[in-house]
């Protein structure tokens, strides 16, 4: 399923009713189908309240309305907007409204009857603000509001998106509506899966209401179990070197632990053979806790790279607890021209930050793993511009130098460049993963996993989607098993064998 930006949605709209279906039916469609929702949901004779401002959206809600109003239900509309600055769909409800004798009223402030309006409502129906809201501050008396309907004990049905979140980036404007349940016409908003979206949207649902996917050239798509790569499948005549051996570059003094995860990942996902290159001085702990089925080798500081080019490495891995004291410049020089594939992680993403123009001369698939502040750091911008721009920025940085980006957060993305142009960048948003995984060590097992699919594949773009989803489809068994907050990145992995039979069986 691909997913729009407002704009997006907005052209999608228009192709509609260009190709047939008049804009009040389109309307009439969605109200119908939240309707039905809502209706399988509530109790009966319960008393709703429909928020409604001037715009299509409100329109929505004024439909929804009515539809409750003749199944038997106590309903209500408050009117956050001026009737004069109704859109022609919006009034043409409303005449409706007023011939079956809906009872409504108009906000101008809060006050008493509407504190108790809202307090006596056992579901509130939020349809203010659409998916294009603004980025300017909202009105005191719609603050108010908001705040009243989050502090009420009623069922909270947002239709489309939150009030007050932003569809592009998924900002609030000040204050937005904390939903129950999220009615999402025909497809998901970025805002819905970024920032502040995810904890305001509540359980949602995505409604067909006859819009067209073709009427977009959206690249952005949910990853999902139906659009899943498939794992690669073992021949009966094959040797261990049939499915890539890994070279892991990670660990240091005091960090030995990442290096142990991201290379016990890395086995689980299926690689054929890992080594682990550790320093000299944390070699005797770290070959002492690694699996058996793991070489461990020990280096010295700038004798690494000859050492790589003289294994069979089908791929490379470095960062996971590497450390920020020496100098990782010919490393990762050497790693870029080895033309061979290269993830890299934690403190290697710090290390590329400073050595950045490195990557304009890579020969292999590259695979970066960065979470917000490391990204940050890697395209020199502040948080507040990636918070608002994020996958404009990323979108760029990844068609500009041509690397597989895995935008780590609660919907990790991943971008896919496909030439130099940011808009042909294939995004996709996973849908597993919970915040449990918010832990330490987590992306250390995402890495491995990656790393470990990698080396299988000549696909880059495939292994980290089927990494993506499999780590946080591990984290959703582990959670269910030991719960969100005992939830330790060790889980991951041995959840991991779980994850990819389910995978393969879907």
């Amino acid at each position: 399923m691909k997913v729009v930006t407002p704009s997006e949605m907005s052209e999608m709209d228009r192709q509609t009713i260009a190709h047939g279906i008049a804009d009040y039916e389109l309307m009439e469609r969605a109200g119908a189908c939240c309707f039905e929702v809502i209706s399988q949901e509530i109790p009966e004779h319960s008393k709703v309240l429909v928020l409604c401002g001037s715009g299509n959206n409100g329109g929505d809600g004024q439909v929804i309305a009515r539809l409750c109003r003749h199944h038997g239900h106590q309903t209500e509309v408050l009117f956050t907007g001026n009737p004069d600055h109704f859109t022609p769909n919006s009034r043409q409800n409303f005449k409706r409204l007023q011939e079956i004798g809906l009872p409504y009223t108009f906000y101008s402030e809060m006050n008493e009857e509407v504190q108790n309006q809202i307090q006596k409502a056992d579901v509130i129906v939020d349809a203010v603000f659409g998916n294009g809201l603004k980025n300017r501050p909202l009105y005191p008396k719609i603050t108010a509001l908001f705040e009243a309907v989050n502090q009420s004990k009623a069922v909270v049905y947002a239709i489309d998106i939150p009030s007050g979140l932003r569809g592009s980036n998924g900002l609030t404007v000040g204050a937005a509506v904390r939903a129950d349940r999220t009615l999402v016409i025909q497809n998901p908003k970025v805002g819905q899966l970024l920032e502040n979206g995810p904890d305001f949207l509540g359980r949602a649902t995505v409604l067909d209401v006859g819009i067209s996917e073709a009427y977009t050239d959206s690249q952005k798509m949910l990853l999902e179990a139906s659009t899943l790569p498939k794992c690669m499948k073992r021949k009966k005549n094959s040797h261990k070197y049939d499915y890539g051996a890994l070279s892991i570059i990670a660990g240091s003094q005091g960090m030995i632990g990442a290096g142990l995860m991201c290379s016990s990942a890395c086995l689980k996902a299926g690689a054929g053979m890992v080594t682990t290159w550790v320093p000299e001085n944390i070699y005797d702990i770290v070959a002492a806790q690694m699996p058996w089925e793991i070489m461990v080798k020990p280096y010295r500081s700038g004798e690494l790279v000859p050492q790589l080019g003289d294994t069979r490495a089908s791929a490379y891995v470095f960062g996971p607890g590497v450390g920020r004291k020496r100098n990782a410049a010919p490393l990762l020089h050497g790693l870029v021209q080895s033309g061979k594939p290269v993830v890299i992680d934690a403190d290697g993403l710090y290390h590329l930050a400073q050595n950045k123009s490195i990557l304009k001369g890579h020969l292999g698939d590259m695979i970066l793993t960065p979470h917000a502040g490391e990204f940050c750091r890697l395209c020199g911008i502040d948080k507040d511009d990636y918070r608002e721009n994020s996958m404009e920025a990323a979108a760029s940085f990844a068609a500009a130098y041509q690397v597989i980006l895995v935008l780590k957060g609660y919907h990790t993305r991943i971008f896919i460049p496909h030439g130099s142009d940011p808009s042909q960048c294939e995004i996709w948003f996973n849908t597993t993963g919970n915040p449990g995984m918010a832990t330490a060590g987590s992306g250390d097992v995402l890495t491995g996993v990656i790393a470990g699919l990698l080396a299988q594949t000549q696909n880059a773009g495939d292994a980290a989607k089927l990494g993506v989803y499999l780590h946080g489809l591990a984290g959703d068994l582990a959670a269910e098993k030991y719960g969100m907050c005992a939830l330790n990145a060790t889980d991951l992995i041995r959840m991991l064998p779980q994850a990819l039979q389910r995978s393969v069986h879907e």
